[in-house]
């Protein structure tokens, strides 16, 4: 089976560092292996979409020099797989409670309105989009256990799941916007050059723990 990898941001804005490293690490996985980068916009939360938000994350890429092969997929367009999918992992496993919404495991797939949560529109999209291997920050384990649940619901199984450490801030805490230097806007706004971010998050490749942003590092490249 050939590869396929996804990178997948919320419309936010400006890609965050740690998002960026996820994405580099994800391109360079689908590079060595032959494989092929998908961009999905994940898209279900209207609270968390911002205006210009895909805009935004689409320049950070082509500055970053980041090509994907196909996409980008937006889950907003894709209603009709997880309204299917709703009635398939009911059918298999999950409840509906009283005010519509759907839930596996007391974790909510489906709001009162119908509309799909991420834990299920990732898991529809990554096994209808054929996704072999998943690559994100280690923030995204506490996922792992659900979404393997309903992808078996779905008749499926996740794919493969690596998580790499995440970047911090000089006070040990995840990198933000209090930091500084926490988004590529930021570091573009500061001068630094892309060919120096791309070649810090690919030096970084996929940390096993936690590490501190290196600024000076970053200058120095």
């Amino acid at each position: 089976m050939s590869v396929r990898v996804r990178f997948a941001p919320s419309p936010t804005g400006s890609l965050h560092l740690g998002n960026a490293l996820s994405a580099v690490a994800n391109r360079t996985y689908a590079d060595d292996h032959g494989g092929v980068l998908v961009l999905r916009i994940d898209d279900t939360d209207p609270a968390r979409t911002v205006e210009g938000g895909e805009e935004a994350i689409l320049e950070d890429l082509a500055w970053l020099g980041l090509r994907f092969d196909e996409g980008p997929v937006r889950q907003s367009a894709r209603a009709a797989l997880y309204e299917d999918a709703v009635e398939r992992v009911l059918a298999a496993a999950a409840t509906r409670d009283p005010d519509g919404s759907v839930r596996l495991d007391g974790t909510t797939l489906a709001r009162a309105d119908g509309s799909a949560t991420y834990q299920l529109a990732s898991v529809v999209d990554d096994l209808e989009l054929g996704i072999t291997n998943l690559i994100r920050g280690s923030d995204h384990r506490a996922n792992e256990d659900i979404q393997r649940r309903i992808a078996v619901a779905l008749g499926g199984s996740l794919p493969e799941v690596t998580h790499h450490g995440l970047l911090l801030g000089e006070d040990g805490t995840k990198l933000s916007k209090r930091h500084g230097h926490a988004s590529i806007a930021d570091l573009r706004g500061e001068g630094i050059p892309a060919r120096a971010v791309r070649a810090y998050l690919e030096e970084l490749g996929l940390p096993a723990h936690d590490v501190h942003l290196d600024v000076p590092r970053l200058r120095r490249l």
